[in-house]
């Protein structure tokens, strides 16, 4: 099987439908002999930035030099091989085609069971994840949770040490509605005698945490800035900090004081590894940290004008791309290209972007729960913004004035953005 041929198969996948439980991973996975008990495993989940903190684990790990380590993440931006990673590199060709080759004999006899049913895109992604792990002999998977956690597809690990970085309010059609509602959904990654680490503030949410961890023996950690690193300064492109793992300071490359708490998370479950048994050396983590990027986030494209990308696709992302803004206000005039899905507040998360742009543009993003034009003029009506078919024509139009322009909302807009300005940087070339 070709790569392309065994890409396209993953694609045609249907998105995952109710009922909703872990039946369906766990059979794809006892057909594939349990990739996912051959190693150790450590699992991600929350609203916001548990993917900034995969990338920051996931970076220190690959600079260990006695360990092999892997990495799930979703969604990707451009490619689909940038959800499967081994050592920091993208998982190569041979596995993606030897992978599916596997999961195609699975899957048939799955479409026969009507008691079992197809599986889902997502599913056959984390099966061939942990398949692939096996094969390449890895010591540890960093697993980033799709959507939830109790029957998020990647939560048939067994992970020695979970994540939860902060519960918000995104998803409350699937994992019920309100906070609380959905921090006991993603407190369904938890372990027996096993750590949870969190960068949760609200004490109503802690307390949950607690009283949870409390029944399961799960020591609750509670990460802050502050507590393995000192903030020196704070920079547009990202922060100078001081450790205890350097001489020197470090800089990190990844913009806004939200990721000063998730690095903070991610180096409390760095400290957790290594009271497991990982030898994780001081040079790694210094190598690690200032070596991480997270394309996509506050993400600078240097040009004339500058654009920032940022994949501020719910309510809590959109408040912190605010502050950001507010704290480093970008050249103006600032034009803004802004696009999200059906079930978002977008209106709102509108009306907060439009104090900042001179030209304010709404383009669909190219996903099947996007806006119409009729739903737009509908619920955008008393607002400024202007309806563009495609991102191509909004950038156009905002290209010829601006000093800056800022792409926001929907991770797909920002694929749509990566892939065109990609595609334009080829093609000049």
């Amino acid at each position: 099987m070709k790569t392309f041929e065994a890409l396209n198969w993953l694609h045609e996948r249907g998105v995952r439908t109710g009922p909703y439980s872990l039946d369906r991973i766990n059979h794809i996975l006892e057909e594939l002999n349990n990739p996912h008990h051959d190693y150790a495993s450590v699992l991600i989940g929350g609203t916001n930035g548990k993917g900034s903190v995969t990338a920051i684990t996931e970076s220190i790990m690959a600079c260990c030099p006695d360990y092999l380590s892997g990495s799930l993440t979703s969604p990707h931006l451009v490619d689909i091989r940038e959800r499967i990673k081994i050592m920091g590199k993208p998982l190569a060709d041979k596995f993606w085609a030897d992978g599916v080759t596997q999961l195609q004999e699975v899957f048939k006899l799955m479409e026969k069971e009507s008691s079992i049913g197809p599986a889902s895109f997502f599913e056959a992604v984390t099966a061939l994840a942990f398949w692939a792990f096996k094969e390449a002999e890895i010591d540890l998977a960093i697993l980033e949770v799709g959507l939830g956690g109790r029957f998020d597809a990647t939560n048939s690990s067994s992970p020695e040490i979970s994540v939860i970085t902060n519960i918000g309010t995104d998803h409350q059609e699937y994992l019920g509605e309100g906070k609380l509602s959905i921090a006991r959904e993603k407190l369904g990654i938890i372990r027996k005698n096993r750590p949870l680490i969190t960068g949760e503030k609200s004490p109503e949410i802690l307390e949950i945490f607690a009283e949870e961890c409390k029944k399961r023996n799960s020591p609750l950690i509670i990460a802050r800035p502050g507590q393995n690193f000192e903030l020196l300064e704070s920079r547009p492109d990202g922060h100078l900090i001081k450790t205890a793992f350097a001489p020197e300071p470090l800089f990190v490359a990844l913009p806004g004081d939200h990721q000063l708490e998730n690095l903070a998370i991610a180096l409390e479950l760095v400290m957790q590894l290594r009271k497991n048994g990982f030898a994780v050396p001081d040079e790694a983590i210094s190598q690690g940290i200032t070596a991480v990027r997270w394309a996509g986030r506050l993400q600078w494209i240097p040009g004339t004008p500058a654009i920032l990308l940022d994949g501020a696709h719910n309510a809590e992302g959109l408040e912190t791309l605010v502050t950001y803004l507010q704290k480093f206000p970008p050249a103006p005039p600032l034009n803004i290209i802004f696009g999200g899905l059906k079930g978002k507040p977008l209106p709102e998360m509108a009306s907060r972007l439009s104090q900042f742009g001179a030209k304010l543009c709404f383009v669909p993003p190219q996903a099947s729960r996007s806006l119409s034009k009729q739903e737009f003029d509908a619920t955008f009506a008393d607002q400024k913004w202007q309806w563009f078919d495609s991102f191509a024509e909004a950038l156009e139009f905002c290209r010829n004035d601006a000093s800056t322009i800022l792409i926001t909302g929907s991770l797909y807009l920002i694929s749509d953005a990566l892939k065109h300005l990609n595609k334009n940087v080829r093609t000049r070339n």
